[in-house]
């Protein structure tokens, strides 16, 4: 069960400080002479989709249907029909439901960009969405085009909402970052902004994975971008580093994504033996977990296509100074 909540944990506007420090959660994949670029997707967590929502709840419809065809092997043998009928007609139901779990989450994980990025200008002021130019079932008109959505980033006000999602005797907070735009004509709204006094939105978009967010960074993750567009603050905190947006070619090379071996497997064990050394010991649990994400990583990634920008916008920007 999942309760959302319409209404913002925090609003927070870009002339007022979010939080003490800055973070950029290593998504940041460019920079460029006064712009940033944010990547709109984790590496290691393609894949994921399709292995816990496909396979997942394909495996467990049909291990029940199996359960269900020993039981009307036996329920057969008794001479009874109606418990026969009814227990057939789960077992088709179960796997039913495996087949269009199979369907829906591939549609959601496979044939999708590499990347959808999103640009902070702070010379022109302005915020680019790179998007795709979809037609009116909601697929491509023609995949690796994108269309580029424009924003003045004076319209920005990010919005920090918390959803708790409960599963039997456990609870989860998921937090996510959202970029609303205000509406240039903002009718009868008179401030301040509050979590309960928000003016009109005409667009809103995420930034940052809401896996990863937390209660303490997502604050700290607007706050590095407000002082960058705001402040003149620097591209990249002290000590962070971009983020890595190689794309696996192999399925050793979405290993290494998704898991503690793979490429950069001496270099781990140089940078952090004590959680190597974990890894390891616990290496028969998670190991077989590893090669399931790696196999759905890579597939996702073989499917994948690259989106650009339109020169128009890079033109704008001028060359990269650093790219991930």
């Amino acid at each position: 069960m999942s309760d959302n909540n319409l209404v913002p944990m925090a609003v927070y506007a870009g002339n007022q400080s979010a939080a003490s420090e800055s973070t950029t959660c290593g998504w940041v994949r460019g920079i460029y002479p006064s712009a940033l670029e944010y990547t709109t997707s984790a590496k290691g967590l393609r894949g994921v989709t399709f292995l816990i929502g496909g396979l997942g709840t394909a495996g467990l419809c049909s291990f029940a249907a199996w359960q269900f065809f020993g039981l009307i092997g036996r329920v057969a043998n008794a001479g009874t029909l109606l418990p026969v009928v009814f227990l057939t007609t789960l077992l088709l139901i179960f796997l039913v439901v495996a087949l269009w779990a199979l369907r829906f989450f591939a549609r959601l994980e496979f044939f999708h960009p590499i990347d959808l990025p999103i640009l902070f200008d702070r010379q022109h002021r302005k915020v680019y969405r790179l998007a795709e130019d979809l037609d009116e079932t909601g697929h491509p008109k023609q995949r690796g085009r994108g269309i580029v959505i424009e924003h003045d980033w004076d319209d920005i006000v990010a919005e920090h909402h918390v959803s708790t999602t409960t599963t039997g005797s456990s609870a989860q907070r998921n937090h996510t970052l959202v970029l609303m735009v205000r509406d240039k004509n903002p009718g009868d709204f008179q401030g301040p902004i509050t979590p309960t006094n928000l003016p009109p939105y005409v667009d809103g978009f995420g930034l940052g994975d809401a896996k990863v967010l937390t209660e303490f960074s997502t604050p700290r993750v607007w706050e590095h971008v407000r002082r960058y567009m705001n402040e003149n603050g620097p591209a990249l905190p002290p000590g962070e580093q971009l983020a890595d947006t190689t794309v696996p070619v192999t399925w050793w090379d979405s290993l290494g994504a998704v898991s503690v071996f793979g490429p950069g497997y001496v270099k781990r064990w140089r940078s952090n033996p004590i959680l190597m050394a974990f890894m390891h010991v616990i290496g028969p649990i998670t190991m077989p977990l590893a090669v399931l994400m790696a196999t759905t990583n890579w597939a996702s990634y073989k499917t994948a296509y690259p989106v650009q920008w339109p020169q128009e916008v890079l033109d704008k920007i001028g060359p990269p100074v650093l790219k991930g």
